[in-house]
């Protein structure tokens, strides 16, 4: 029988929760937890979800266990840091760390750890302590069968029918063996075995590794799918890493041709357009190889698979020969504003794997489509979380996937053609991307420890403002007091489009104490009424449909469903009305809506990609959206009363404004309005680099990641990341 432990159960002291060495634990008296999804192994320091382990740092395990064998009690900072570090002198942040490792590890599905502001920790989970069930040593079974072994080696001395008998029980045994080792848990590779290839001080990403094994490309750059860095090439295992292009163009998806002898990669250029170019290997100057095609691989010594774009930025999968001869569709997602990004083909040519973004260009899980079209394919992977990268084993018997569906980017695989997902790779770092080497014993990933925390900027300086946890989507309230910000599990990244979502919470700038503003919704996006009093999120239904709820900042009452409405990125507009992005058919449009759900109507004429924000005076939108007649897709200020739009420029020109009305941040550079205006002077056809912005009388530059203006020019909010991240050779096993 289980006992629950927790508030109603008595309160152990503190040191008799204590880790203690594995060697010399009461193995008497063996102890064993479950929380949710998790069992928690103190004496073999082992944590499961399921039957997968998460693997944790040895100060994130005794933190843990700390807090789960007190659970529902308070545990002060300096008792813990105390017991953790009973001989070494540690700063706060060590214990936070800890705290916020073991967060990442645990997912974001149930808050299990409590911060109770300036004091310390709570474990909130339901905790049931069980009887260690112990199993047979290995070494024990290996001793059965030798027993075993050696009454068949001596059946010469027994009748036939005994020595039948024994014989007949060996084999059930070894059957039964077999099919328990098919059922058990796959064996993550151990970290002892992960090979470091690179030792970059920043960011590597994207590895791909050359025909024969002996090369590995990648980009040097912070972005796991497009952004600024370099493409590199090393010999492995010891060469040093040489810079093959010099350019300032966004770059994604590295690969060698058939033949090794060069690599092509993706750009991105301000106005939205994706190309193909090759550099050799052994350097010399990059060459366009092919226009309107991305994530390149090739299939064959002349054929290739790509992402085109369509329309807008509706893109496919198409396979076709290097001139692009015999082109032919693969897959096109059904949603207009939808795009696929990378596509794998499968050992035999009947298959591809590809990776795919929604209409809210938010990743998918990963899909499976035959090669002939003649089906739209279904998801493979794990289906709670979106799909960057995939790839086939060498034998084209499993599925390789990067997928984050506990909120953190983990390497999978699944059995071809619909086996169970399996976690191959876990515990506090992430990894991403997928270099098969060719001998299939192996592949290259990035593995990167990340983190991120919003600073405000005021007449005070810089300071702090999240302390734990990866923080994101800053908004001041309207009186400029307040903060109010997303904590969630994947660091942000403005290049990266994850379904993150997050708890909302509130920070006071004055005396710097922060506490939830909406519990029990996990919130995408949402905003603040200008008269400061209600609050809207963006969340997920269980049926995974877009909903819209209000909050008041008070806690009057409690939080309420817009009815009738599904949609994501609400914005309020003076007067209380919300806009917000709803999908209309294949398209997303614009509408507005009342905040009881009534008079609901479509607010512009023109599709938008996405919406970014709402002027001061309501007069305004801007978003990202396609020129007229399918052109290309740029920033865009529409005016809520109709009438034409007024391009802003490309995709390094998002527009935003302080809340007092008197300055808009395009690009990173603050510009002062003149009166009466909600926007700058801007070139016809709009701004088409940042020299241009930099000479706009009074503009400022603001040099920070996240930039979100404040109460006036003089406020903002942004956030500081600090990355790690390196490739890694792992075993398959």
């Amino acid at each position: 029988m289980s006992d629950e432990i927790g508030p109603r159960g008595g309160f152990r002291n503190l040191r008799d929760s204590l880790p203690v060495d594995r060697e010399t634990v009461d193995r008497g008296r063996p102890e064993l937890y479950e929380f949710g999804p998790f069992r928690l192994d103190p004496t073999e320091r082992k944590l499961q979800r399921g039957n997968a382990i998460v693997e944790l740092t040895p100060k994130a395990f005794d933190t843990l266990l700390l807090l789960v064998r007190n659970s529902g009690h308070l545990l002060e900072k300096e008792e813990l840091i105390g017991m953790l570090w009973p001989d070494t002198f540690v700063e706060e942040g060590s214990l936070s760390n800890n705290i916020f490792l073991l967060r990442k590890a645990l997912g974001e599905e149930h808050a299990y750890i409590e911060t109770v502001p300036r004091r310390g920790y709570r474990f909130v989970g339901a905790v049931r302590q069980l009887p260690h069930a112990t199993q047979p040593h290995f070494e024990e079974t290996l001793e059965v069968h030798r027993e075993l072994a050696n009454e068949v080696s001596m059946g010469w001395r027994r009748p036939a029918p005994v020595v039948a008998a024994i014989a007949a029980a060996v084999l059930a045994i070894l059957a039964i063996g077999v099919a328990l080792w098919l059922r058990s848990p796959t064996r993550l590779p151990d970290r002892s075995q992960w090979v470091q290839l690179t030792k970059l001080p920043d960011s590597v990403t994207q590895p791909a590794l050359s025909p024969d094994g002996r090369m590995l490309a990648f980009i040097r750059g912070y972005s796991t799918l497009f952004g600024p860095g370099q493409i590199y090439v090393k010999i492995l295992p010891e060469g040093e890493p040489v810079q093959l292009t010099h350019d300032n163009v966004f770059k994604m998806s590295p690969i060698f041709s058939p033949d090794g002898s060069r690599i092509a990669y993706t750009t991105v250029d301000p106005e939205f357009h994706w190309d193909t170019w090759v550099v050799p290997t052994l350097g010399g100057d990059p060459q366009p190889l092919l226009r309107n095609a991305s994530g390149l691989v090739w299939t064959g010594p002349r054929q290739v698979l790509f992402s085109e774009i369509k329309t807008g930025v509706h893109m496919g999968i198409v396979a076709a020969e290097e001139s692009r001869i015999g082109a032919r569709d693969i897959y096109l997602p059904e949603e207009e504003p939808a795009m696929a990004h990378r596509s794998y083909l499968s050992p035999d040519g009947k298959w591809v794997l590809l990776v795919e973004m929604d209409h809210d260009h938010l990743w998918l899980p990963c899909r499976l489509v035959p090669s002939d079209r003649s089906t739209p394919g279904r998801h493979v992977g794990p289906l709670g979380g979106g799909c960057t990268v995939a790839a086939w084993s060498r034998d084209g018997k499993w599925m390789y996937f990067t997928a984050n569906p506990g909120g953190v980017n983990h390497i999978w695989r699944q059995r071809f053609p619909d086996g169970q997902p399996e976690q191959i790779t876990s515990g506090p770092t992430e990894e991403e991307g997928i270099a098969m080497a060719p001998d299939g014993r192996s592949f290259v990933t990035a593995v990167a420890l990340q983190n991120t925390s919003l600073w405000v900027h005021d007449a005070r300086g810089e300071r702090q403002i999240s302390l734990e946890g990866n923080g994101t989507k800053p908004k001041f309230t309207p009186d400029g007091r307040k903060l109010c910000y997303l904590i969630v599990k994947e660091a942000p990244n403005e290049l990266a489009w994850y379904r993150n979502p997050g708890e909302l919470r509130i920070a006071d700038l004055e005396s710097g104490r922060s506490e939830p503003l909406v519990s029990g919704l996990p919130v995408l996006d949402y905003d603040i009424s200008t008269d400061g009093q209600q609050v809207v999120v963006w969340t997920t239904d269980p049926e995974g449909k877009s909903r819209l709820w209000l909050a008041r900042f008070d806690g009057s009452s409690p939080p309420v469903q817009i009815p009738n409405v599904e949609g994501g990125s609400p914005r309020f507009v003076p007067g209380g009305d919300i806009v917000f992005r709803y999908l209309e058919g294949t398209s997303t449009f614009v509408y507005i809506v009342h905040p009881d759900g009534t008079g609901l109507r479509k607010a512009l004429s023109q599709a938008v990609f996405l919406l970014m924000a709402v002027s001061p005076d309501g007069r305004w939108i801007s978003a990202w959206a396609p020129l007229p007649g399918n052109g290309p897709p740029v920033n865009q200020a529409f005016p809520l009363d109709g009438g034409p739009s007024i391009q802003i420029g490309g995709s390094f020109t998002i527009l935003t404004w302080s809340l007092d009305g008197r300055s808009s941040l395009i690009g990173g550079y603050l510009i002062p309005l003149p009166p009466s205006k909600a926007l700058p002077r801007i070139p016809a056809g709009g701004f088409h680099s940042e020299e241009e912005l930099a000479h706009v009388p009074g503009a400022r530059r603001i040099d920070a990641q996240g930039v979100v203006p404040g109460p006036s020019a003089s406020v903002y909010a942004f956030y500081r990341s600090t990355i790690q991240r390196n490739l890694y050779r792992i075993p398959i096993q």
